[in-house]
């Protein structure tokens, strides 16, 4: 048994917070992870654990080996993992969040096309517009779409889109159509929640930005779900071009305000600042950029 294995099973215990969870994740038995424990202590000649019936907590000298620990792991097992795929054999799980509306009209296409080139690479979706610390969850790569509020992580574009203001036919023969933005704050306008701020609409006409505040009776956290309202002539929606395209081009909604711009989002593939990034997430952020371009 080398050090690094020692060092695995420390880490794996403070995560697991017990003995018996850490052994049951992997199939030992607690007699043989509290041996190799002990077996480390002893040749580090320092205690490492506290540990009770119930509880274990580290010591100081214990803090500083996990958190030193845990960062070697890692890079090791991204080297090994980065020197396996020269080759360009990639395996392996990747665990991936996507917002909802992204994921459904956009990822799935490139998704399934990298994972025809390499077979053995299996991955988890995740879809969900709520905000994730990717460093306190168990996700590779968080994709999301606007403005990135998280300094920490590292962002790279991978795809472009810009917001269409639209509403469907039966409602605008109702309550007229808005020729400025100002406008907008005479109608329902049905809001997304995770934009921020929620109430701010902004265009832009002879490079002159003209902030709107609008409000309305509905509120959601998913695009679709706000299309899908417009369509039924709820109220108008300033939504990404991938969400309303395909209502705007069967005339479900007719788009509004077209003299006026609206700002360009993007979408960012975000992952923890590490000196290793593991080939397989490298690869996939390529290929996603070279796809959605």
């Amino acid at each position: 048994m080398s050090h690094f294995d020692d060092l695995f099973w420390l880490v794996e215990v403070v995560e697991a917070g017990t003995l018996s969870a850490a052994a049951e994740k992997h199939h030992v038995t607690s007699a043989a992870v509290s041996k190799r424990l002990r077996l480390l202590e002893e040749r580090l000649g320092v205690k490492l654990l506290v540990r009770t019936t119930r509880h274990l907590r580290t010591t100081e000298a214990g803090a500083l080996y996990y958190q030193r620990g845990k960062t070697l792991l890692e890079e090791f097992n991204e080297l090994e993992e980065n020197i396996a795929s020269t080759s360009e054999r990639l395996c392996g799980n990747l665990r991936i969040n996507v917002p909802l509306s992204f994921g459904m009209q956009v990822l799935m296409p490139p998704i399934h096309e990298f994972m025809q080139i390499y077979p053995q690479l299996q991955i988890s979706l995740h879809l969900d517009d709520r905000f994730i610390d990717i460093l306190n969850s168990d996700y590779d790569l968080v994709i999301r779409v606007g403005q990135l509020q998280d300094s920490s992580m590292v962002a790279q574009r991978i795809a472009n889109s810009y917001l269409v203001c639209c509403a469907a036919p039966s409602y605008l023969a109702k309550q007229g159509i808005p020729q400025s933005p100002v406008e907008l704050s005479q109608h329902n306008c049905l809001l997304y929640q995770h934009s921020a701020p929620m109430h701010i609409w902004q265009f832009q006409k002879d490079q002159v930005n003209q902030p709107v505040t609008v409000q309305g009776d509905l509120a959601a956290n998913n695009g679709d779900i706000l299309c899908q309202a417009a369509i039924l002539g709820q109220g108008i929606i300033h939504q990404p071009a991938f969400i309303v395209r395909q209502a705007l081009a069967s005339g479900q909604l007719v788009q509004i305000l077209k003299d006026y711009s609206s700002p360009l989002i993007s979408a960012y593939a975000m992952y923890p600042t590490r000196h290793f990034l593991p080939m397989k997430i490298r690869r996939l952020i390529e290929f996603l950029q070279q796809r959605l371009a």
